[in-house]
């Protein structure tokens, strides 16, 4: 069975997957806005460039071409946006799934629920992306292969319920799963040594998330 981990986000969801070989792979789609990939280094995408270059994970730029000040349209835009980010980050996955010569009926999708303490605008554009989201990996693997975990039993595989970013990256890069297949994966390897005490760059933390996401899914197994 390969199991796949979404750590969703706005502008930087996080992908691991664990394929029927126990070899994992790193995924970040992330929002590059209407620029061309490879074109120009920015600053803001250093890390991902690294990443994604060296073959440490796979990367897949996107743009959110959301610019009406009309509300109306504005919210159109978001709707057509959701949809878009939707089909991209699950054409991905089905190819994913066919490339490691595996049915969907042995696809294991693993989410994150909502935080329902979170608020504000932002929160409300989540819970639409993250519901169209829902449906299209329903229609593509099945309502079966979709797995939902809440946010505090995800954290609690790092090793506390109520944990941050900063606990969640100093538990990955630990290993306190004891996971013999992530120390042998280049992007655990790569994290290896590095201080992410004061501020953690993107995708370092979506595609740690992602991993713990998808270990809820294995420990339901």
């Amino acid at each position: 069975m390969i199991y796949i981990g979404i750590d969703f986000s706005l502008n930087s969801p996080g992908v691991c997957v664990k394929k029927e070989s126990g070899e994992y792979q790193f995924i970040t789609f992330f929002n590059y806005g209407n620029r061309i990939w490879g074109e120009k280094s920015l600053k803001a995408f250093e890390i991902h460039e690294h990443l994604i270059n060296s073959k440490i994970i796979g990367g897949i730029p996107y743009n959110r071409a959301i610019d009406s000040n009309d509300f109306i349209q504005r919210e159109r835009q978001k709707i057509e946006d959701a949809d878009s980010i939707s089909n991209l980050i699950v054409s991905i996955l089905t190819l994913t799934a066919h490339d490691s010569f595996s049915e969907k009926s042995n696809v294991k999708i693993c989410l994150e629920g909502f935080s329902y303490g979170s608020k504000g605008n932002s929160f409300i554009d989540i819970i639409l992306y993250n519901s169209l989201l829902r449906k299209k990996l329903k229609d593509s693997f099945g309502l079966e292969n979709i797995y939902i975990y809440q946010p505090s039993a995800v954290k609690k595989l790092a090793g506390k319920g109520n944990a941050n970013k900063h606990y969640m990256i100093d538990a990955f890069q630990k290993n306190v799963l004891d996971d013999k297949d992530l120390a042998n994966s280049s992007f655990w390897q790569w994290c290896q040594g590095k201080d992410y005490s004061k501020s953690i760059p993107k995708p370092i933390d979506d595609l740690i998330d992602s991993y713990f996401i998808l270990q809820s899914g294995l420990k339901d197994t």
